[in-house]
């Protein structure tokens, strides 16, 4: 099975139609292989991305792809723990048997707010993204202002996955030496009370991750106290 995340997390890539189109074409020489995506963040996309499933641009692959979504991000319901899923009835059964042996069902309370939110009005949706995609642009543009961090522009979700191959090898005021993301995330911690996800949590390094669902007044004073961390590096 082929996990496929966009927009993702942590990097906030997504994959464009003809992007899908070409991974499709692979999947096809491929019957055995069967596809999870995970299509979370599809509203919240910026710039006039045009957010597409594998589904819809291959439809051959249709009764290969498990399509999995929730109310949890474009919604703001993350505490209400559901989700959905669609795919080959031979699946989706298997699913829930599989979860009503082990962890039972999701709340009647929790399922009647996620109708409500799928049924109900969607124009907000939009405006949230405008305002995710005015954030994401502050950090972008204030991270690559730091010493050392590379920050490139994601398309989509409200994360974004700076590189800092820049300041591997340099040593903290009080002379620890910042060898891994691990060193980095640590020390912003410890020095500037700034929370981010180092990037070998997610199997890549030397990077870390930022999360931009927050307030820009809080944004902008995390990124003054990373640049101002970076500064401090030798």
């Amino acid at each position: 099975m082929l996990i496929f995340n966009s927009p993702s997390n942590p990097s906030g890539a997504a994959y464009s139609r003809a992007e899908l189109k070409a991974l499709a074409a692979v999947l096809l020489r491929h019957p055995d292989v069967l596809v999870l995506s995970d299509d979370m963040y599809e509203h919240i996309v910026y710039d006039g991305f045009e957010f597409t499933t594998m589904a819809e641009v291959e439809p051959a692959l249709y009764e290969r792809v498990l399509t999995m979504n929730g109310v949890s991000k474009a919604y703001a319901m993350t505490g209400w723990r559901i989700g959905y899923a669609g795919g080959p009835t031979r699946i989706v059964k298997t699913m829930a048997k599989l979860q009503s042996q082990t962890t039972s069902n999701p709340c009647s309370i929790s399922q009647a707010a996620a109708v409500a939110a799928l049924n109900g009005p969607q124009d907000f949706i939009a405006k949230r993204a405008r305002a995710f995609q005015e954030r994401r642009d502050l950090v972008v543009r204030l991270l690559n202002e730091a010493e050392g961090i590379s920050c490139p522009l994601p398309d989509g979700a409200f994360y974004v996955y700076p590189s800092i191959a820049g300041l591997i090898g340099k040593s903290t005021p009080d002379g620890k030496r910042i060898e891994t993301d691990l060193d980095f995330s640590t020390y912003l911690l410890e020095q500037e009370s700034v929370a981010a996800v180092h990037g070998e949590a997610f199997g890549l390094s030397p990077h870390f991750r930022v999360s931009y669902a927050t307030s820009s007044d809080i944004l902008r004073e995390a990124c003054t106290r990373i640049q101002r961390a970076c500064a401090s590096l030798r």
